[in-house]
C-alpha cells in the first residue's frame, strides 16, 4: 500500500516538475545571467532609429538611362566613390543574387546605386538589368548625399535598405551575411501584407 502512495505521489511530482522547472529556468537565465542581453532584436542589419526620411529621389535605369523609380518598393542602396572596380562588380552581383533569392517577391525589391562620379554604367546593362543609379547629374543627388551623410554612423562601404515610404531604416556592415540581409527583407515583406 505504501509502495502505491509514493509511487503516485513520484509521479504527480515528476509532472509537476516537467512544467516548473522550464519556468524556473527562463526566470533564472533572465534575471541572473547574460543570456540574449543587448540582442537588439532578431534582425541582422543595425536599425537607423529614428528613422530618416528621404525626398522622392530621381534616379536612372542602368540599361537606357532613362529615369526610373524606386517608390513603393524596398530599396538596397550601396556608394561607389570612383570608378566601379572589382569590389563595385561584386557588391552589383551580390544585391542582384539578394534580390532574386527572393523569389515571387523578388519585384517588391529595388537596387540602388549612388555613384559620386558621373560615368556610363552601358557595361552593366545586361548582367544587372533592373539596377538603378543616381549621380551628380540628377536633381536630387546633393539632397540624397547630405542626408546619408548626417546619419552619424554612416559607412560608404555599408549596404542600406530604404523602405517603400521612402525612410533609411537599416544598415548592413560591408562584411555583412547576405542570407541575413534575406531573411530580414523576406520578414519585412511578410509583415508588410
Amino acid at each position: 500500500m505504501v509502495n502505491k502512495v509514493l509511487r503516485a505521489r513520484l509521479i504527480l511530482l515528476g509532472v509537476a516538475l516537467i512544467f516548473i522547472i522550464p519556468v524556473l529556468l527562463s526566470w533564472y537565465l533572465v534575471f541572473f545571467t547574460d543570456f540574449k542581453k543587448g540582442g537588439g532584436g532578431t534582425q541582422k542589419g543595425e536599425l537607423i532609429s529614428p528613422a530618416i526620411r528621404l525626398e522622392k529621389l530621381e534616379v536612372y535605369d542602368i540599361k537606357n538611362d532613362t529615369i526610373a523609380s524606386i517608390n513603393d518598393k524596398w530599396t538596397l542602396v550601396f556608394f561607389v566613390e570612383k570608378d566601379c572596380n572589382r569590389l563595385c562588380e561584386d557588391k552589383l552581383y551580390q544585391l542582384r543574387q539578394i534580390r532574386l533569392a527572393l523569389g515571387k517577391d523578388r519585384d517588391k525589391v529595388d537596387r540602388l546605386l549612388i555613384s559620386k562620379k558621373i560615368q556610363s554604367w552601358i557595361k552593366f546593362s545586361d548582367l544587372f538589368n533592373g539596377q538603378k543609379y543616381i549621380d551628380p547629374k540628377s536633381a536630387s543627388y546633393g539632397k540624397l548625399v547630405k542626408k546619408f551623410q548626417d546619419y552619424p554612423e554612416f559607412d560608404a562601404r555599408a549596404t542600406y535598405l530604404i523602405d517603400p515610404f521612402g525612410f533609411l531604416m537599416m544598415k548592413y556592415k560591408p562584411d555583412a551575411n547576405p542570407m541575413g540581409i534575406i531573411k530580414d527583407i523576406e520578414r519585412l515583406l511578410k509583415n508588410q501584407k
